[in-house]
């Protein structure tokens, strides 16, 4: 065998190994190489198995009782260059090899050769079927009334082959040293796909290599694996500004997937495991988020109360508060008031036990919406104050991930109490206030706060200027994968129907059109 053609074997091994472990058939593994290798059906099965020719070609002779194979490693190079070169295979050889490689035998060779074959060799091809074998592939469902055949969700983060060929070009594209692509591979593999990719660029070589190997579990977590997973939970909590919902949730599924199995198999020291299940606890709540964002909420609410679970396990009063602070969140936007106040509660107990300012602010914020969704004005109106003096002067040390918290973000969830208690005017100046302290880079709340501009405008009765800012609402939210700005776009827009035959509303409909964002007017 060739340099160049072990070097194939070896990364077609690799490959196949991680493409099993992510629950791959050998067919499905054999399309990915089909478009990374010019090679022949045969060959391809035989690189998805990573078997040298040799190894092959004892199995046949093995599998042949009678001793009349007699293949040689020459032959079996010959029938994988059919039909460009070589020799033609048998049909009694498609059904061993088919065997060997748990697959079909009519996978083995093109349409074109299948049908210059006889009638007989045909049948003895279409006859052998050994996919069965293969025990990654699905079985049929058998149809039972037991409690315990309940169906289970479907993986949404698993790859399919496409996507392993996408990830694959992108490595080839970014790296040209073969033992680092292949490193690569194997982590964006188990890390959420091509997308992870982006991720592994903040770390060094060296936390690359032992990450690498704490997932192959041929290395012992340590302070380096514990400050790997900090650096990867941070910046995916930033990337969701730059990539949004869709493209980023694979992503921190894949690293909370790898970070929870880590947990479950490995002794540590405390200080250790405290430290990933802090990491784990705060993507299991981005993760919350991010199926929340798209208007998953079953998804959103598991992950969510994962991450409670695991945050209650830690014992850590921020970590704690700021879970109920997100699910009070996200009970006020579905407009479960006794939810978001109970949340609300319970992150304003947690947040006094905790030395974050921030952390206060945010629960003094959620407080105040609770209250608003209730109809308590002057019970609002006291935390959303209480939530401005703590947002406007932080404390020396908080923690990273409520970097995003600050006036601006206060006064746009005061934009939304105030819409929420009919009251125009503070509601606009709030909306106000925030769109001119938000930064740039924050697309979907600088989307959400033209919406709440909007909506409080039309409270006042100002229609050019709450579809002129509704307008500007949609071309941010168009261009961004978030569902609620959208949703929220639309339900405001029903507020307009009263006005529907004026012309700048008429001109708002027209751009929701363009941007394909039109809908069926709500009922409010």
């Amino acid at each position: 065998m060739s340099g160049e053609g072990y070097r194939v074997l070896l990364l077609s091994r690799s490959w196949g190994k991680r493409l099993r472990e992510k629950g791959f058939t050998w067919d499905q593994i054999a399309d990915v190489l089909e478009l990374t290798h010019n090679a022949g059906p045969l060959r391809r099965y035989r690189l998805a198995h990573g078997r040298t020719a040799a190894e092959v070609v004892s199995m046949v002779n093995d599998a042949d009782p009678a001793g009349t194979a007699c293949m040689r490693e020459a032959r079996l190079y010959s029938f994988e260059t059919w039909p460009e070169a070589g020799r033609r295979p048998s049909a009694r050889l498609l059904a061993m090899l088919a065997k060997i490689y748990q697959t079909a035998a009519t996978c083995l060779v093109t349409d074109d050769v299948l049908s210059t074959c006889s009638a007989v060799d045909r049948d003895e091809i279409d006859g052998a079927d050994f996919r069965d074998l293969d025990v990654n592939r699905p079985r049929e469902a058998r149809v039972t009334m037991e409690p315990s055949a309940a169906a289970t969700p479907t993986d949404t983060s698993l790859l399919d082959a496409s996507a392993c060929v996408r990830l694959l070009r992108a490595i080839d594209v970014e790296e040209t040293d073969v033992k680092r692509r292949e490193l690569l591979f194997q982590l964006a593999l188990v890390l959420g796909g091509s997308k992870a990719l982006d991720f592994l660029r903040i770390l060094t070589p060296d936390e690359e290599d032992r990450l690498a190997g704490v997932l192959r579990n041929t290395c012992r977590v340590d302070e380096t694996t514990a400050r790997t997973f900090e650096k990867l939970t941070m910046h995916a909590r930033q990337a969701d500004d730059k990539f949004g919902p869709v493209s980023l949730l694979p992503v921190v599924n894949g690293h909370r997937t790898a970070l929870a199995q880590i947990l479950a198999r490995e002794s540590m020291s405390p200080m250790l495991r405290d430290r990933l299940l802090s990491s784990y606890a705060q993507l299991s709540q981005l993760s919350g988020f991010l199926a929340y964002d798209l208007l998953d909420y079953a998804a959103a609410e598991h992950a969510a109360n994962d991450g409670l679970r695991a945050a209650l396990e830690l014992g850590d009063p921020t970590s704690i508060g700021y879970m109920h602070c997100r699910m009070s969140t996200m009970a006020a936007y579905r407009q479960q008031a006794t939810a978001a106040l109970d949340h609300a509660f319970a992150a304003r107990g947690w947040a006094a036990r905790s030395p974050s300012k921030l952390l206060r602010a945010q629960a003094e914020s959620v407080t105040s919406q609770a209250h608003a969704l209730g109809g308590k004005a002057l019970a609002s109106a006291q935390a959303r104050d209480s939530a401005m003096a703590l947002a406007a002067a932080p404390g020396d040390s908080e923690p990273a991930f409520l970097y995003w918290v600050s006036p601006s973000m206060i006064e746009s969830k005061a934009a939304r109490s105030l819409i929420w208690l009919r009251q125009a005017g503070p509601a606009v100046t709030a909306a106000q206030r925030s769109l001119a302290g938000l930064d740039p880079s924050y697309k979907r709340e600088r989307a959400f706060a033209l919406v709440q501009y909007a909506e409080a405008m039309i409270l006042a009765k100002e229609i050019p200027e709450a579809t002129s800012r509704l307008a500007e609402a949609a071309g941010i939210a168009a261009k961004h994968s978030s569902a609620r700005p959208i949703d929220q776009l639309k339900r405001v827009r029903a507020h307009l129907e009263p006005w529907a035959g004026d012309s700048h509303v008429r001109r708002l409909d027209e751009t929701l059109r363009f941007h394909g964002l039109k809908a069926q007017p709500i009922s409010v």
